[in-house]
């Protein structure tokens, strides 16, 4: 998995040379192994890392512990991290949006005001080779053209933030792998 990420970010360029780069970090495998694996490369990329993680408050106590995890592994790795909460249930009443479409806006939101803050122009997320999978599969079953067939691009403009760049540096990478780096 690291050499694929780190020939990933060579080949496609997605991060310039002394560039801030904000990881989303959910608590989850594929997150932390994200933020570990950007970790390792940012000396040899000639880039800073700085996490985020957002507690969309759908899961009580638990998403809070996953928010304070998040900060505590960030600061024994050495990278800065900021984090918050929000009310999704209450953005979605809000907005008429269902709630996943709330929390995605939400995340994205949260993730445009830290690249912002941090002088970052892109924001990197852990979406891996079988989300791809998953979303082709699910555009086909919604019948989507085919550009939708295409699936999540490698980099794309972050929504809610067009002006920053949102970089998927695992996408060429499955979930057996990420296991396996974390093991």
């Amino acid at each position: 998995m690291f050499e694929t990420v780190a020939q990933t970010l060579k080949a496609h360029r997605l991060v310039p040379a002394g560039s801030a780069l904000v990881v989303g970090v959910s608590g989850g495998a594929d997150s932390l192994a994200l933020l570990h694996v950007l970790k390792r490369l940012a000396l040899q990329f000639d880039f800073r890392l700085h996490a985020a993680s957002l507690d969309h408050g759908l899961r009580g106590e638990q998403g809070a512990a996953d928010v304070a995890f998040v900060r505590r592994t960030a600061a024994a790795w050495g990278v800065p991290a900021t984090t918050s909460s929000v009310d999704v249930l209450a953005l979605a009443a809000e907005s008429g949006l269902g709630i996943e479409a709330a929390a995605r806006r939400a995340r994205y939101r949260f993730l445009a005001e830290v690249a912002q803050s941090v002088g970052a122009d892109r924001v990197a997320v852990a979406h891996h080779a079988d989300d791809q999978a998953e979303t082709v599969l699910m555009h086909l079953i919604r019948g989507s053209g085919l550009r939708g067939l295409g699936g999540m691009l490698l980099r794309s403009p972050l929504p809610e933030a067009p002006d920053l760049e949102l970089i998927r540096p695992l996408l060429y990478v499955r979930r057996a792998q990420i296991e396996a780096y974390l093991r």
